[in-house]
C-alpha cells in the first residue's frame, strides 16, 4: 500500500502532497527533494531507497510524481498507477485556461486522490 503520493515541479516545489498512512513523514517530502531532484548526479533508477523509505518516480517535461512507502509493493502496479496519474493531469490541465480554472482543478484533483484512499483502504 502506499504511504503518500507527492507532485514536484521541477525546482522541488511541492505542487500536491496527499499522505495516505501514518509511517509517512513530512520529512520525506524534504528527502526526496534533496537527494533526487537536487542531486548533483543525474539519477538513473526510477525507484530510490532513502531511509528504509522507498520512492516510485516519473519526471515528465517539469513534473515529479513520485509514490512514497515503507512496506514492500508491487513495483509494476505502482508505475502503472502513476502513468494513469500522469494521463490524467495531462487531461485536466488542458482544460485549466486561467489561474482560477486552475485553483478549481487542483482542488478536484485533491478530492479525488481522497476518493482514491477511501477506495482502496476500506
Amino acid at each position: 500500500m502506499l504511504g503518500g503520493l507527492f507532485i514536484y515541479n521541477h525546482k522541488g516545489e511541492v505542487l500536491i502532497s496527499r499522505v495516505y498512512r501514518d509511517d509517512i513523514g513530512r520529512n520525506a517530502v524534504d528527502a526526496f527533494r534533496v537527494n533526487v531532484i537536487h542531486a548533483r548526479q543525474q539519477v538513473r533508477s526510477p525507484v530510490t531507497n532513502i531511509a528504509r523509505t522507498s520512492f516510485f518516480h516519473i519526471k515528465r517535461a517539469n513534473i515529479w510524481v513520485a509514490a512514497v512507502t515503507k512496506q514492500n509493493v508491487n513495483a509494476s502496479q505502482v508505475f502503472e498507477f502513476l502513468l494513469k496519474m500522469l494521463e490524467i493531469r495531462i487531461v485536466f490541465f488542458s482544460f485549466a485556461s486561467t489561474h482560477n480554472s486552475l485553483k478549481k482543478l487542483i482542488n478536484r484533483i485533491y478530492c479525488r486522490l481522497s476518493e482514491l484512499k477511501e477506495d482502496v483502504y476500506s
